[in-house]
Order: structure tokens, then C-alpha cells, then sequence
């Protein structure tokens, strides 16, 4: 559904990143409280085993799930935003997570380690993901109607041809866009309709 980086990547950022970089191992077990806002502590998780969820709730109590975090998958309090609305993150069944020492790794490695210069740009690369899913989420969230919904999600991922190609199920981008899957066939049906989309069975094109 959106960017990663490269597998080689990911295994050589887990082995060096407790070699020259003060981490802190915890378990984490289902709901509990992973991370939340602070203007203070700023911290870095990295999930090594498990899954878990950025969760967003609103003053009036309504409770959205922004994002499915997984293994390697990496997140900060860094972008989060000091609004009314509380940003957090949970634990979905048990969960391992690396917490990074913000403030140590912009620093200079006392030991000169060679890999040290690469695990600084493997971290931020992952967190410029992490900001820009975040991102995309909050505006797709801000959409009224489906069809904004969609629209918003197919400009994000199309080529240079405005065509998307279905890589995955549409239940599965149903579940992205917080809408069922018979309501995302039914405006997907009422956009071609009105010639904004063309639909066939692995590619979306969009005319406008």
C-alpha cells in the first residue's frame, strides 16, 4: 500500500543498530500504551516482533485507526501533532519494540563505526515514510464522501498515465479507506458511470 525500503536494508539497519546506538528492548503486551504525544521526550520505535496500531481520537471520544504498524515497521512522537485530537499507539497481541535514543544517534558515534553514517539515513528514510503515511492518512480522513475518499487514494498511487493497478484486494483498500467493500464496489461503479474513472480488472484509470 505505500513505499518501503529494501529487505537488504531493513536486515542490516536491526543488526547494527544496537552497535553504536543506546536502544532499549520492551515487550508489550495486547492494548497496552506503546507511545503518545510529548513536547519533551521525543522517541523512536522500531517493531521487532508483533503488531500494533496508531490510533487517533477526537474530543468528542471517537476513536480511528490511522495505521497497522508490523514487523520493521517504524514510528515517532516526532511528527505527531499538539491538537485536541490524541495521537497514540497500542499494542495489537504481544509486541516487541526497540526504542532508539533520539538525541544519541543525531550524535557522533564515540567509536567511529563505520556503519553508523548508513543507520542515520536508514532511520530517517524509515521516518519520512512513517511522516508521509501519517500525513496521508489525517487528509484522507478529512474527505466527506467516498468518492472523495477514493479519488484522493487513486491521485496518491497512480503512474505517469493516471492509471492504478490493483495489487491487492479491494477489501483490503476498502479497510484502508474506512468504507465496506460492497459500498467501495457501489461508488466505484457510480464513478465510471460519470466518466471520471475506467475500471477493469487489475487497473483503475482516472479521467480527471
Amino acid at each position: 500500500m505505500s513505499k518501503t525500503l529494501e529487505e537488504t536494508k531493513i536486515l542490516e539497519f536491526k543488526k547494527n543498530l544496537s552497535s553504536c546506538v543506546n536502544v532499549k528492548r520492551k515487550i508489550f503486551y495486547n492494548k497496552d500504551l506503546i507511545l503518545s504525544y510529548s513536547p519533551i521526550k521525543k522517541k523512536i520505535g522500531f517493531i521487532t516482533k508483533g503488531k500494533a496500531n496508531t490510533v487517533k481520537t477526537d474530543k468528542e471520544g471517537n476513536t480511528t485507526i490511522m495505521r497497522d504498524l508490523k514487523e520493521n515497521d517504524i514510528f515517532s512522537n516526532l511528527f505527531f501533532q499538539d491538537t485536541e485530537d490524541e495521537i497514540y499507539i497500542i499494542s495489537n497481541g504481544e509486541t516487541e519494540v526497540i526504542f532508539i535514543d533520539y538525541y544519541n544517534i543525531i550524535k557522533n558515534c564515540n567509536s567511529n563505526c563505520p556503519f553508523h553514517n548508513n543507520l542515520i539515513l536508514t532511520l530517517f528514510d524509515l521516518l519520512i515514510i512513517d511522516n508521509k503515511q501519517q500525513n496521508e492518512k489525517i487528509e484522507l480522513l478529512s474527505k466527506r464522501t467516498v468518492e472523495e475518499k477514493i479519488l484522493f487514494f487513486l491521485k496518491q498511487r497512480t503512474n505517469k498515465n493516471n492509471i492504478f493497478k490493483v495489487t491487492t484486494s479491494y477489501k483490503a483498500i476498502a479497510e484502508y479507506l474506512f468504507v465496506d467493500r460492497s459500498n467501495l464496489m457501489r461508488e466505484l461503479k457510480k464513478m465510471e458511470e460519470k466518466g471520471l474513472i475506467e475500471k477493469k480488472e487489475k487497473t483503475i484509470k482516472i479521467n480527471i
